[in-house]
This record gives structure tokens, C-alpha cells and sequence, in this order.
């Protein structure tokens, strides 16, 4: 062998950056030396930096994504640049590339693999870890200048050995040494090395991993991630499989492809590919090839937002056995949040600069059963979190920590807030549900929605999803779920069904703090093509 091949022989070793908040957020469990980690990857272009271990140089083959097209970038007004988002796929690696050069085919590159959140990225890594370092930076005040910003020392970044990352990074920039006061370091993550070659297999996909969830009666129609599949689980658990001639999602860059309504007669089905409908008969149609960014059902009536192209949106209004009504929505925005009221729907526009993603207006729109709707005007208050979402009786527009209750003229007035921030929520009958970081005892919510401080402990991250009474908004139950981000349903029996795992459904128990119990879709799935 040549030393040319010697040379470039894929690695395999190699560094991973995991970030700080992808270990504070929960989604990546603590990285810890022999076991195996699992990480979305990001590659970041840096110039060559032999004093750090964490900068490779490596060979990999270029695919564009997001159909090859540029998205001009642009976080300042005196700042902007195009960048294409590409995909690096190494020799048991793929990582995202946000890169200002277009590039295709074999590649040289020299940078940081990130392990990052799983929405940033469509690439993964998986290895054995073997070394793991805290990766922190060094950061300097001015002395002379009161409450003078802290400002990074370039070259300065150092690594701490441990054996197991921390849960929680050191809190922005903090001072070591009480006699330099100016003088400090931020946490980043942690170096992780990974080796690509002693990992066993990865487990075998389950037959169904449930993407979202709707229930009507005993019934539960649960759709799966990627693939166009729904099965039936009536109330004696028995399954009915119904596959769809929908597309088959590979690596999602959302947490949910399709969503699921379930009627009378059966349910839809709505996403990136379209509408559909089972009928408790066994019987699949299409009613839309057009892409659904989200629904809602009244009675069997469904009404969904589709967006088929950029900067454009319609109203598709579908009842079984007849062609879809639709309407322009155009000029309203991006869709944030849609729910039913009683004479129809209610939904929550927000406009976006197409080129920055700065916010501008907010309005609401009813739309009857009929398919009529009615325009409000722009809201006389800002929205400005990331998910804001419609809930409660009567509706109010739940922003972070803020509330604005619907007028029958489609503005809002200030309701009384939520004690803590959420981070999403809804409504499922006369139940309102909100999903948020366990409390702290600190800030002006104290321990809510808790009593007081959660004796439940565990060995993971979990989020605290918690049901209120609709009208009065008092906490009515709190559990633990791996989901930030639940489908969440209730069925005849009162009873709540999440899915907040890859494996199954969860239903919530009326006990606070007390795990959810399990149903295991896949494997009722699987008994039953066994007996077929």
C-alpha cells in the first residue's frame, strides 16, 4: 500500500464536540467513557489548529441539501452572507455543513464535528466512547470600564479530563481566581472521542414508532414517524393495519411528518405528502397531494392549512366522500397554532421576513364548518415565542409566560399568565396541557405546578408535562415524559395518551410525578401480522 493510502485511510477515531445545550436540553444523555454515543453532527470549517484536538482534517463525499438552493443569512443589519446547506458523508459518519461555498463530490475538509440538537442537523455519529473532555474557553473585562462585557480571548480554549460529562455547564462566564475578578471561563460542552469501530449494531427499527396519536372512543389511531403507516388499537387491543401510498420520510428534520384525526367513520391523515383517509372498513384513499403543515377536526369535518409553495398557504376544508374546499390564506403568514371552538376553528397567523425570520404581524383567523373565514386584525401585542399556542376556555393565546384571551372580534386582551415559561402546550377537550422544564423552586413560580420540590428522580433528562382544568388553568396532574415536544389525545375513558418515546404510547396517570404506563404499539403491531 502506498503511503498516499496509508495516509487517507478513513479514520477510525474521531473528536466530537457535544454542546452544552444539547446536554442541558436533555436530548443527548451525558456522554461517559465506554459507553456508546449517539450524536446529530454538524461540521464546522476552521482553519488548522495543531494546539487543538478537537479541529480534523478529513475526506467525504458532498450532497447538496434543501434541493442544492442557498439561504441568505443575515443575524445583523450590517451583516449578511448566503450560505448552502450540504451533507458530508464520511466512512461511518454524516454531518450537516451550513457552508458559504458550494461544494459537491469528494471533498477535503478541515473543522469541528459538533454534536448538536437533532434540528439543526440531518447527520449522525455512533461510537464507543473512550475519552471525555470539558471543553471551556477563557474570557476577559476591561478593568476601567464599569459593567464592561466580557469578551473571549482568542486561542484560550482548554480541556478538563473527566470520566462522565456534567448534567449542567457552569452558567455563562464565571471568575476562578477571587483575585482577578476580570478574568473568567465559559463552559462550551465536552470533547468526546469516539471509536466507530467497537459499537455493536444499532438496535432494529420497531415496526411502527409512533409520530402522533388521536383517539375517538376506545379507539386509538396512531400514525408512524417516517413511514406512511397507521394502525387501529380498539379497546381489546387488537390491531388494524392500514398502509398509505405516502412517502417514506429518511431523517426528518421535525419531530412529526404526519399528524392524525380520528371520527366517526375513521380518521385523516395530514403531512408533508398530503391528505388521507381510513375507513373502519380497512379501506385507504387520497383526498390531497397538497403538503399539510397542520389540521384540526370538528366532528369529521377537517380543516387543514396547506402550504404549497414558499410564502404561500391555503385552507383545505375535507369531509368524507366529498372533494376538498379550498381557500386562499395567503398574506396571513406562518401558521403557529389552529384549535377547535364551538362554531368552527380558530387559528394563529405570524408573519416572518422571508430573508432574516424577523417576526412581524400576528393575527387570528375563524373559520366556520363551512369553510367561511373570518380575518382578524393585526394583534395590538407582540408574539415573540418560538412556539406560541391556542388553549383554554375561554381561547387565549399562551406566548412564554405571557396570555391575551380572544375577543369574538379576533383581538386579544392581557389574561392572567402562566406562573413559569413553557415551552408548548394545547387543549384536548375540557383539558388544557403544557409541557415544560421540571422547577427549580426559583423565579416568580416557585415549584409550579408542583406543591413543592419532585421527589421523582431519574437516571435520564424528562419534561414535565402537566394537565390543567381549561377554565380555571389549576394544575390537575404532573408527569414525567422524554418528549418536549408530545401528540397528545384523550379517549371516552378520560384517559390521556402521549407518545413521548420511540417504542409506544404513553398513558398519564392520575398520581402526580408517577411514571406514565407504557403501550407498546410495535410489539401489538407485531403479534398481530405474527397471527395473520
Amino acid at each position: 500500500m502506498t503511503d498516499q493510502h496509508e495516509k487517507w485511510r478513513p479514520p477510525t477515531h474521531l473528536p466530537v464536540l457535544v454542546t452544552d445545550s444539547s446536554i442541558e436540553d436533555g436530548e443527548t444523555p451525558q456522554p461517559e467513557i465506554g459507553t456508546i454515543g449517539e450524536f446529530p453532527l454538524l461540521f464546522h470549517e476552521l482553519p488548522t489548529d495543531p494546539a487543538d484536538p478537537s479541529i480534523v482534517t478529513l475526506r467525504a463525499s458532498a450532497e447538496p441539501l434543501h434541493s442544492g438552493k442557498p439561504t441568505r443569512q443575515q443575524p445583523r443589519t450590517d451583516e449578511q452572507w448566503w450560505d448552502w446547506a450540504v451533507l458530508l458523508r464520511g466512512a461511518g459518519w454524516t454531518a450537516t455543513w451550513y457552508t458559504r461555498r458550494p461544494v459537491l463530490g469528494q471533498v477535503e475538509v478541515t473543522g469541528r464535528l459538533i454534536g448538536d440538537l437533532a434540528y439543526a442537523t440531518t447527520g449522525r455519529i455512533r461510537g464507543r466512547i473512550t475519552r471525555v473532555r470539558v471543553a471551556a474557553d477563557r474570557y476577559h473585562r476591561d478593568p476601567d470600564i464599569p459593567h464592561s462585557p466580557w469578551k473571549q480571548i482568542p486561542g484560550t480554549r482548554h480541556y478538563r479530563e473527566v470520566t462522565t460529562a456534567p448534567r449542567f455547564f457552569a452558567g455563562g462566564t464565571r471568575t476562578t481566581d477571587p483575585a482577578a475578578p476580570n478574568d473568567g471561563i465559559r463552559e462550551v460542552g465536552v470533547l468526546v472521542d469516539l471509536d466507530l469501530t467497537d459499537v455493536s449494531p444499532p438496535p432494529l427499527r420497531p415496526s411502527i414508532v409512533p409520530g402522533a396519536v388521536s383517539a375517538h372512543g376506545t379507539d386509538l389511531w396512531v400514525v408512524d414517524r417516517e413511514l406512511p403507516l397507521v394502525v387501529r388499537v380498539d379497546s381489546d387491543r387488537q390491531v388494524t393495519e392500514y398502509t398509505i401510498t405516502g412517502q417514506i420520510f429518511d431523517n426528518p428534520p421535525a419531530i412529526r411528518t404526519r399528524r392524525v384525526w380520528a371520527h366517526a367513520g375513521g380518521c385523516w391523515v395530514g403531512g408533508w405528502d398530503g391528505i388521507y383517509h381510513c375507513s373502519l372498513d380497512g379501506t385507504v384513499g387520497k383526498v390531497s397531494d397538497a403538503p399539510i403543515r397542520d389540521g384540526a377536526a370538528h366532528g369529521e369535518v377537517l380543516l387543514a392549512v396547506a402550504v404549497p409553495s414558499r410564502n404561500a398557504a391555503e385552507l383545505l376544508l375535507v369531509r368524507p366522500d366529498q372533494e376538498p374546499v379550498s381557500s386562499s390564506a395567503s398574506g396571513w403568514g406562518d401558521l403557529e397554532s389552529m384549535c377547535t371552538v364551538d362554531d368552527g376553528f380558530l387559528l394563529l397567523f405570524r408573519q416572518r421576513d422571508p430573508s432574516t425570520g424577523a417576526l412581524g404581524v400576528t393575527r387570528l383567523v375563524r373559520v366556520d364548518v363551512h369553510g367561511i373565514a373570518t380575518l382578524g386584525p393585526p394583534l395590538n401585542t407582540a408574539v415573540h415565542s418560538y412556539r406560541p399556542f391556542l388553549a383554554g376556555t375561554p381561547p387565549t393565546v399562551f406566548d412564554g409566560t405571557n396570555a391575551y384571551r380572544v375577543l369574538d372580534d379576533l383581538t386579544v386582551v392581557d389574561a392572567v399568565a402562566l406562573p413559569v415559561r413553557v415551552l408548548g402546550g394545547g387543549q384536548i377537550g375540557d383539558v388544557m396541557w403544557i409541557v415544560g422544564h421540571p422547577p427549580d423552586g426559583t423565579g416568580r413560580g416557585g415549584w409550579w405546578p408542583l406543591t413543592g420540590r419532585p421527589t421523582y428522580t431519574a437516571e435520564h433528562q424528562y419534561w414535565l408535562f402537566t394537565l390543567l382544568d381549561a377554565h380555571t388553568r389549576e394544575p390537575i396532574s404532573s408527569t414525567p415524559i422524554r418528549s418536549s415536544q408530545p401528540d397528545v389525545t384523550i379517549d371516552s375513558a378520560g384517559t390521556v395518551w402521549v407518545t413521548a418515546t420511540a417504542r409506544g404510547l404513553h398513558a398519564i396517570p392520575d398520581r402526580t410525578m408517577t411514571e406514565p404506563v407504557s403501550l407498546d404499539v410495535a410489539d401489538l403491531l407485531d403479534r398481530s401480522r405474527t397471527h395473520r
